[in-house]
């Protein structure tokens, strides 16, 4: 106990009493602060790694769209590339949507922190861009030869895929930044708290009482065991089923359509881990195996349940 006593005055020390009830106003006067903490950087690598990616596509179709012949010795390479650049010419906006839709069904497929439908959706936003501005094109100059007045929209050339990258990777790594500040965790010895602020536009409280929990699980992929940060997920109800009603009636033709687009588009590799927001557990944080513990003897002690059954993955 003396060791648990330890790590507890530890943390309240370095807790600050205003940064408290100013992130949690409504904590109640009966429960003590024993840790607070939010996601880490680390966390978010694959995010920014993503940022990054998607730069790079970008910054690809770039360089073979304005890369200009060079003669000799050294020009074998760009006389390669120049051969890419002629077949791409026509048809590197469309090659763009492909490439694109193939990196956000890959991503989505991984099933890892940025596999979410909202990702994947700003990922095929951006392949359809350079298209969609291309559209726009052909369609202002059919109007200017029938007469009409212009769209007055930009002429599309290659060139715009450089911008469209750092614009494109910048919204990816603000968001990122905006998504891991949002978020602040709280431990007291009663309750779990879950503060969730979007800038000054949103924020919501959640609290989940020790009691409610009917397990505690840490998840580490083999970058938090390098890096050190990790999830603690609560387990509220590990003994809820899922019923199956049994039907094996032959699916009808709609049927197997509809099953044959969700694998197509929306199947996703199969893991160990329980992927689960940033709102609904401690995501990211670090010393996750220090807090873990922690956070379990603070429920043996609230709930009096010394044999709390334990399950790391």
């Amino acid at each position: 106990m003396l060791f648990l006593e330890d790590i507890i005055s530890t943390f309240r020390d370095s807790i600050d009493p205003d940064v408290i009830s100013k992130k949690f106003p409504f904590l109640s006067d009966d429960e003590t602060p024993i840790w607070i903490g939010s996601p880490s950087f680390s966390s978010y690598l694959p995010r920014y790694f993503l940022a990054i990616s998607v730069f790079l596509i970008h910054f690809c179709f770039y360089r073979v769209a304005v890369t200009v012949y060079a003669e000799g010795q050294a020009g074998y390479l760009n006389a390669l590339i120049r051969i890419i650049d002629q077949l791409f010419d026509w048809i590197d906006v469309f090659a763009f949507v492909i490439v694109m839709l193939i990196f956000a069904r890959i991503n989505f497929y991984l099933n890892i922190t940025t596999s979410n439908i909202r990702t994947t959706l700003f990922l095929i936003l951006i392949g359809l861009i350079p298209s969609l501005w291309f559209i726009t094109n052909i369609v202002d100059w059919l109007l200017l030869l029938i007469g009409k007045e212009s769209l007055n929209i930009p002429e599309w050339f290659d060139t715009w895929f450089l911008a469209l990258g750092i614009l494109n990777s910048s919204i990816l790594i603000l968001f990122s930044i905006i998504s891991q500040f949002s978020f602040t965790y709280l431990i007291t010895d009663q309750n779990f708290h879950f503060r969730k602020s979007h800038l000054i536009f949103y924020k919501s409280y959640t609290c989940m009482s020790f009691e409610e929990f009917d397990n505690l699980k840490t998840q580490q992929s083999l970058m938090g065991k390098l890096i050190g940060f990790g999830n603690i997920l609560p387990v509220v109800d590990s003994n809820k089923s899922i019923d199956s009603n049994g039907d094996n009636n032959v699916k009808s033709t709609v049927e197997k359509f509809s099953y044959l687009f969700k694998l197509l588009f929306f199947y996703q590799r199969s893991g160990k881990e329980i992927m689960m927001s940033p709102s609904e557990c401690l995501f990211g944080i670090k010393q996750p195996m220090l807090i873990y513990e922690l956070s379990n003897e603070l429920i043996d002690i609230r709930n009096g349940r010394p044999d709390l059954m334990v399950q790391n993955e």
